[in-house]
């Protein structure tokens, strides 16, 4: 056995007589839990509700991603809305407002300075 084996049953001897063993009896895991219960504060239940939100929130988008790639356009029930017919058909020469712009632009052109 060399010097440093030596020192080292040393070191453990020395801490079984610092440390003594705990006896394990019926209530020694429900006190274990107990203590840990107590430590466990607010921070941590708002990670575990952070957690669960998190993950609801991913499952719905996901689902209304599939809903929104399995429905097209034809299946829909409601009529088609103004916002449907500008999508449709965007193009800027055919919105009113852009056409009475650009003629007060093209007056404002003409107009002698």
């Amino acid at each position: 056995m060399s010097n440093d084996d030596k020192g080292l049953n040393d070191l453990f001897g020395r801490y079984r007589t610092a440390c003594p063993d705990v006896e394990a009896g019926p209530r020694f895991m429900p006190g274990l839990w107990e203590r840990i219960d107590k430590r466990r504060d607010f921070w941590f239940t708002f990670q575990n509700l952070a957690r669960a939100a998190m993950t609801a929130s991913a499952a719905i988008c996901l689902l209304f991603l599939l809903l929104n790639l399995l429905t097209g356009p034809q299946t829909r029930l409601l009529p088609p809305t103004y916002a449907d017919a500008l999508a449709a058909d965007h193009t800027a020469e055919k919105i009113y407002y852009t056409e009475a712009v650009r003629s007060s632009n093209d007056e404002r052109e003409r107009a002698p300075q």
